[in-house]
């Protein structure tokens, strides 16, 4: 039989499961394990430390794995050095750590969308500090959206409307200063002729473009050659976000009312991303789709739950399947079919 590794967090959970039990233990590993089998393969759980990238046998073997939210993201920052230093060893990671490094992390999670070529395009800046901002702040359009770089279900999200309201921001989203070092640093100044000062705003963020007179936007799951979708409205009270409005607000499978051409958007988005699953915001003007955000792991599965079936692309046509599955079953499908 063949062998598959998956490395589980401090916890021993492992990824992402609306409606689990106990609260926040992540899938079933009993069910992964079952469905794995039945697939053929025996499925090996162990903890991020129980790995050495000195083991000759994992460059043989799948490895896929689960991130972490934490708060701080401390635990998550470990999680990338084994994943990496994995990679970098040649095993084969599920998905690529790029992956990994652009989930919750939207500066890289942008960068990402340039190499890919994502098209049509959504115009965003990046910044990794104030001074940054300084320097172009005259080449931006307002209103605009700022996008903190961390952060889920809409969190750091917000539309402003002039150069002043976006510094402010900027600002007001920066991490809790050190005064200690700040004074240490003044007093480079004064001893050092010349020097120039660390900013004290350097939390990195995004500048995108604002698409004006939406009403909702869309979230479409990509797991293998299964689509789950569902309409998220922007509720009276949460500004430009759709995101984290509830999911008992939200509206799905054929009552999403898809547009057409969305699936095909989001098929060539995971095909050029090159994954086993995806999670994908997207938005629609009436003339033209936009790539809003993208997840490669760890994103939210409240979709599959909720949902009745999924569309499936059947002869050029995508058909809804009603059919209720697991999300487990639904996640080894993907990796299964990822492999073959």
């Amino acid at each position: 039989m063949n062998k598959i590794i998956a490395l589980t967090d401090y916890k021993e959970k492992f990824g992402s499961k609306h409606f689990d039990t106990p609260y926040r233990s992540g899938m079933d590993k009993n069910k992964l394990s079952s469905y794995f089998k039945a697939s053929g393969y025996e499925v090996i759980f162990k903890c991020f430390n129980e790995v050495s990238v000195q083991d000759e046998d994992l460059k043989n073997i799948p490895v896929i794995y689960t991130s972490s939210e934490d708060i701080g993201y401390r635990y998550k920052s470990y999680i990338e050095d084994v994943v990496f230093a994995l990679e970098l060893v040649g095993t084969k990671v599920l998905p690529e750590y790029k992956h990994l490094r652009a989930n919750n992390n939207k500066v890289f999670m942008e960068l990402m969308r340039e190499v890919c070529d994502m098209r049509p395009p959504l115009k965003s800046r990046i910044f990794g500090s104030m001074s940054d901002l300084e320097k172009s702040i005259e080449e931006l359009s307002f209103p605009c959206v700022f996008k903190e770089s961390e952060g889920a279900s809409g969190r750091g999200v917000a539309l402003v409307k002039s150069k002043q309201e976006l510094i402010a921001k900027v600002k007001a989203s920066s991490q809790k200063r050190n005064y200690l070092e700040d004074a240490k640093d003044y007093g480079r100044t004064l001893k050092h002729k010349g020097y120039i000062k660390e900013s004290i705003y350097r939390d990195k963020f995004i500048v995108q473009d604002f698409i004006p007179n939406l009403k909702n936007d869309w979230k479409v799951y990509v797991f293998g050659d299964r689509l789950y979708t569902f309409k998220r409205p922007i509720l009276k009270g949460r500004g430009i976000k759709a995101s984290g409005g509830g999911y008992d607000n939200y509206l799905y499978d054929l009552d999403a009312e898809a547009p057409e051409g969305m699936f095909d958007v989001a098929l060539d988005v995971f095909r050029k991303l090159n994954v086993p699953h995806l999670s994908i915001d997207i938005a629609y003007d009436g003339k033209q789709f936009y790539i809003i955000e993208f997840q490669s792991l760890y994103f939210g599965t409240a979709g599959i739950p909720y949902s009745k079936g999924y569309f499936s692309n059947k002869g050029g046509r995508w058909d809804f399947v009603e059919e209720k599955l697991e999300i487990e079953k639904v996640y080894v499908d993907s990796i299964i079919s990822f492999l073959k």
